[in-house]
């Protein structure tokens, strides 16, 4: 999915696991120039991490407003330049109509992807049965 949307935005999404302090957001979405830099928390289940990336995501996808990159996050991200960042968004709470907004996004994402994974292979042989994957295991979306 992030791939699809790097194509549409014209510009990569990279995804980097980070020890981040706490207490502090356990994601950021920083927009640079070239790319946009998703931030998650590594000490964090594998569930957990998806889903603060795919909140990072619904920042992207609604084109969220943000500051830039504030001194206290650059001294915990080493080697992001303060001066590349145009906007930042922290996934700390859900106290603004945008993080509600993104959190929502993820959920549904979430949600969609946990049904498509059920119905990913057909179970039978029988054309019948087959054609009902044909339209439900459709996966465009992620294309």
């Amino acid at each position: 999915m992030c791939d699809a949307i790097s194509r549409s935005r014209g510009r990569r999404i990279e995804l980097r696991a980070f020890a981040l302090p706490s207490p502090g957001p356990l994601g950021l979405w920083c927009e640079t120039p070239t790319a946009d830099l998703i931030v998650f928390q590594k000490e964090t289940t594998p569930l957990h991490q998806d889903h603060i990336v795919l909140h990072e995501v619904g920042h992207i996808l609604a084109d969220h407003p943000g500051p830039g990159l504030s001194s206290q996050l650059a001294t915990a991200l080493p080697g992001l330049k303060p001066a590349a960042v145009h906007r930042v968004l922290q996934r700390c709470s859900y106290d603004s109509d945008q993080e509600r907004e993104a959190e929502l996004v993820a959920t549904i994402i979430m949600e969609w992807a946990s049904v498509l994974d059920e119905v990913s292979t057909p179970p039978s042989e029988d054309p019948s049965v087959q054609r009902v994957h044909a339209a439900l295991g459709d996966r465009q979306g992620w294309q």
